[in-house]
């Protein structure tokens, strides 16, 4: 295996410091597939996320072969010399990303620094309720299947509500930030209840409303029940949105 890593590093960086970076990839703690590596008080460089996807990517081809899939199949294979990562190194990097910063596969938020969450003085005394819709795409931590909206149904959504109190947050950023929780392995009631905590520890409040409205989950849809209408609600609400509802919008109560 390390010579199969060894050998496609060198194509990439320097090989005089593999040796370093593959002691770094080692040395990292195992962490639960909902955290963020920055959140276990661990870092990891883009060489050693290198090793890490190609160590990923060699394991993956095994279970291939396991499967008794033909590895020289065209619609699997690998061909380094194109480009060509194989079936087992496209898997790989959708676990893994292709870089730490990489936002855009499905588990990449393991990998990704904190978004930064900007936050300004409440000068203007403002209490008005803020609601922020926006996208989701998380990962099942039972499958390893794709969850979030369903993108042709209206009634499919996510919220993101608070109620300012000595500070105001950058509202451009949640979008952002919601994206980088979502990109792990989840249960949507923890997913949910995460990012509630995380607007109140960062935005500094004790009022948050946090609801996905029949987010559609792939392990349902495409195996198992195999139901294409079923869809799961989870609804995180504190503060003055619990005590007193009808500050909540009426479309935003699902």
């Amino acid at each position: 295996m390390k010579e199969f890593i060894k050998k496609r590093y060198a194509l990439k960086y320097d090989i005089k410091n593999f040796e370093k970076y593959y002691e770094e990839y080692k040395n990292i703690k195992p962490f639960k597939v909902n955290q963020n590596i920055y959140e276990t008080n661990q870092t990891i460089s883009d060489e050693a996320h290198y090793i890490l996807r190609l160590t990923a990517t060699y394991k993956m081809k095994e279970v291939l072969e396991s499967l008794k899939i033909n590895l020289d199949d065209a619609n699997v294979y690998e061909n380094i010399e194109y480009g060509n990562i194989g079936t087992f190194g496209r898997i790989a990097k959708m676990f893994t990303g292709a870089y730490p910063e990489d936002n855009y596969e499905l588990m990449s938020g393991r990998w990704n620094k904190p978004p930064r969450m900007a936050v300004f003085p409440n000068d203007k005394d403002n209490h008005n309720p803020v609601f922020v819709k926006t996208d989701l795409n998380a990962v099942c931590s039972h499958h390893f299947i794709r969850f979030g909206e369903d993108y042709y149904d209206n009634d499919s959504f996510i919220v993101i509500g608070y109620i300012p109190e000595k500070y105001l947050g950058g509202i451009s950023k949640i979008n952002r930030f919601v994206n980088w929780c979502a990109r792990r392995g989840w249960l949507q009631e923890d997913l949910t209840r995460y990012i509630g905590k995380k607007i109140e520890e960062n935005f500094k409040t004790d009022s948050v409303y946090i609801a996905l409205f029949n987010m559609k989950h792939g392990c349902t849809a495409f195996r198992g029940a195999c139901d294409n209408r079923a869809a799961t609600t989870s609804i995180y609400s504190t503060g003055e949105f619990l005590t007193n509802p009808e500050l909540i919008p009426p479309k935003y109560r699902g």
